[in-house]
């Protein structure tokens, strides 16, 4: 279905779609008045906002999906910890089968869930961040509420957050893909823009990711005087998913490899390989939160040995999924590193300033 709806909305669609996105364009526009309805409820009281007795940090973005919170996410909470602070992260949990109100992924000291019931993204974290506790629930004040009562912290950092009105936040960042910053222009579902542009005006901070140079494609009406910083994901090494071995990213230049991932945008993660010089034999992309079956592996596989590579890469996100499986050949995990390339003194002082709201 997704890969539909962006066939559908693609700026080269073919002629027989075009019906049904003036379809699409017919129903934004209610899409539109519904938001415009709740901006205004929340702005006048009709839908209550809550705050917590804490720093709230959201991260979001105003497209759907693929703008790199998750990794932008670890790095405030790295940095926060860095600084003396005690963050918490809230996320909803995307994939996962839990029905739970609240869900604790990792207490800080130990992964307590696994990706069937709280998502690849969730997990994924909790790995990388073990001193950092990470909940999931759709209710943000509910498991913020928790997270306070239950851990020692002092912050907590709200992932994909900028559409969550219902909680109080003392900083909104918004994220947005250098290249296609607002996607294609439209509003959902003729487009993937989840607000109109000029919704940035709510943000606190705007972090353009997977900067390459060159100007920004974004109205400096919308942006004004809102802090800007810029970011780039870059390949740091790779971890044999079998004993653990970890290679330096020097290690892939010239050689052949196979890729595969399920995340939103699998285009960001073949530049990351093509970035290190890594001869691309074949990429495949499954589905954004995609389960891997045995077969999947074995066809996998399958590939590799008919191409004579030696390395078969995965995605962070897609490697905590494939916990627990039998390989007859090494698959290794990409380990991503994110780096801000313009605006570092912006976002520290941002991120570690000690104002907050009190809230309930």
């Amino acid at each position: 279905m997704s890969e539909l709806f962006y066939k559908i909305i693609s700026p080269d669609r073919q002629w027989y779609w075009f019906p049904v996105f003036w379809f699409f364009r017919f129903i934004s526009f209610f899409y539109l008045l519904g938001h415009h309805f709740r901006l205004w409820a929340y702005r006048w009281g009709i839908f209550p906002r809550r705050g917590l007795n804490c720093r709230v940090i959201s991260v979001g973005n105003l497209t759907l999906g693929g703008t790199g919170k998750t990794p932008f996410v670890m790095m405030i909470a790295e940095t926060l910890r860095g600084n003396g602070f005690k963050p918490a992260i809230l996320t909803r949990g995307y994939g996962g089968k839990s029905k739970k109100s609240v869900n604790v992924v990792c207490d800080g000291k130990e992964i307590l869930l696994s990706p069937e019931w709280v998502g690849d993204e969730a997990v994924m974290m909790a790995e990388k961040l073990k001193n950092v506790p990470i909940l999931t629930g759709a209710d943000r004040f509910q498991t913020g509420r928790y997270a306070l009562k239950n851990y020692e912290i002092d912050t907590l950092i709200l992932d994909d957050g900028f559409q969550h009105l219902a909680l109080h936040r003392d900083l909104d960042i918004l994220l947005c893909d250098h290249q296609r910053p607002l996607g294609n222009n439209y509003l959902f579902p003729a487009g993937e823009l989840r607000e109109p542009a000029r919704e940035t005006r709510r943000a606190d901070m705007v972090c353009f990711t997977r900067y390459s140079g060159g100007p920004v494609k974004f109205s400096p009406k919308y942006l004004g005087l809102i802090p800007q910083i810029k970011t780039h994901l870059r390949l740091d090494s790779i971890i044999n998913m079998e004993n653990g071995d970890v290679c330096d990213a020097e290690v892939l230049k010239g050689q052949p490899v196979i890729a595969f991932c399920g995340i939103a945008k699998p285009e960001g993660f073949r530049q990351i390989l093509q970035d290190v010089q890594a001869q691309l034999k074949v990429f495949k992309a499954f589905p954004d939160h995609h389960e891997y079956s045995l077969n999947d592996v074995k066809e996998l596989e399958s590939i590799a040995s008919q191409e004579g590579v030696k390395y078969i890469l995965v995605s962070e996100k897609d490697a905590v999924k494939l916990k627990g499986m039998k390989f007859s050949l090494p698959f290794f995990k990409v380990v991503i590193d994110l780096e801000i390339l313009e605006g570092r003194e912006i976002f520290n002082k941002k991120i570690t300033a000690t104002t907050s709201r009190r809230g309930n």
